[in-house]
């Protein structure tokens, strides 16, 4: 148990550090209070943990056995009457015990991380708003295609003097905008900010685009459409933008659906026609929720006979091929549930098979196991390959 705690812990951190950076950035740069990166923090708790549960079970099995196999314990065990298939009664206590975690979180505490992430991101949009300045000769590109620049600000910190920004939100148009005076305008019930600009010009620059000789109708390359250099004056101009793009939305169907629950998945299937994307999407989420938790018990089997192996395979041979079988498997999941989103294949076989083909190799491995009392990993390995040179000769 210490050694699944420990993975737990190491590999949770480790993914943890690739948030980090977005959680300073939040506080550092964008002004965000503490409290609520840390609520964010929390919330994407029960996301990680449903990746690194998993992988914590499969190395926690190989150390342990691999620690039995080199201090000889396992073969005093088989000596006094153990069989290997014996030993694996502690491993199915572990394995039911983190299926029976990755279930709740698959049921729960996925749909509570996703809701909690929403309230925490809002509270994120309105803190911004709330703590949203600009400071005196200094570029703030702090929001999507946006970027302003402040010559003067008054001692008030409400009016601002000579104003430039650049505004390249929309696809194939540039703006320039310079103002004499402006005055932010904060919204307290939603994520957005005016900026209302007084006296000053707007410089817009488009692509050319071709057009259509009069003559023939046929497109000329050397006619380019006019006006795609435009400038227009203004009294009082407001320009408004919202915080939600510089933070992010997630809109995945598939992220979408892990905040609701599995009674709540079920009636979205009455809502939407079979066959479609989104009822294909439900129903793969739907067989997640049980085929997920399974992963974890096939793992911890998957990883008794890695850790037993012979000298030939090296001290670390059972961790390099458990690695491969990781990737290989993750990656098989992401595929099959693209293809069965597109209606191609059932939802249930995109979902269990890979949990088949992984059982299919665990209890290989530990019937292999059992009649030798250890795994040849390099020859396992080679096999493919010896196998294509007797063939070629």
């Amino acid at each position: 148990m210490s050694y699944l705690l420990i993975s737990l812990f190491f590999l949770t951190f480790v993914l943890l550090l690739h948030r980090m950076f977005l959680f300073t950035d939040l506080v550092v740069n964008r002004g965000v209070p503490i409290s609520i990166v840390a609520q964010f923090l929390i919330a994407a708790l029960p996301v990680l943990l449903l990746v690194t549960l998993p992988m914590s079970t499969l190395i926690s099995s190989i150390m342990v056995f691999s620690r039995l196999s080199s201090d000889s314990e396992s073969l005093a065990m088989t000596a006094s009457g153990m069989t290997f298939h014996s030993q694996l009664i502690p491993v199915g206590v572990v394995g039911i015990a983190t299926a029976l975690l990755s279930g709740f979180l698959m049921m729960f505490g996925l749909p509570w991380s996703q809701n909690t992430t929403l309230e925490v991101r809002q509270q994120m949009l309105h803190s911004r708003v709330a703590t949203f300045d600009l400071r005196e000769q200094v570029f703030h590109d702090g929001f999507d295609g946006i970027m302003f620049y402040v010559r003067e600000i008054e001692p008030s910190g409400k009016v601002m003097k000579g104003i430039m920004i650049s505004d390249t939100r929309e696809a194939g148009t540039n703006r320039v905008i310079f103002a004499d005076r402006g005055r932010l305008i904060k919204s307290t019930t939603s994520p957005k900010v005016w900026l209302r600009l007084v006296r000053g010009t707007v410089h817009t620059v488009s692509k050319p685009e071709k057009v259509s000789s009069k003559k023939t109708g046929a497109q000329d390359d050397s006619l380019l459409a006019r006006n795609n250099y435009q400038i227009a004056r203004f009294e009082r101009h407001d320009l408004n933008f919202d915080l939600t793009k510089s933070i992010g939305k997630t809109k995945a169907l598939r992220t979408s659906l892990r905040a609701f629950p599995f009674h709540e998945l079920r009636n979205k299937l009455t809502e939407h026609e079979p066959g479609t994307s989104r009822y294909n999407a439900i129903l793969v989420e739907l067989h997640k929720k049980f085929a997920v938790p399974f992963t974890c018990l096939i793992l911890a089997f998957l990883g008794a006979p890695l850790g037993v192996q012979n000298r030939r395979s090296g001290r670390h041979g059972g961790f390099a091929l458990s690695l491969g079988v990781l990737i290989l498997y993750y990656l098989l999941v992401t595929f099959t549930e693209g293809v069965a989103e597109s209606g191609q294949i059932s939802a249930a076989v995109a979902v269990w098979s890979p949990n088949v083909l992984l059982a299919l190799l665990a209890g290989y491995m530990v019937r292999t196991a059992g009649l030798l009392y250890a795994i040849d990993i390099r020859g396992l390995l080679l096999k493919p390959f010896s196998l294509f040179h007797r063939s070629k000769s």
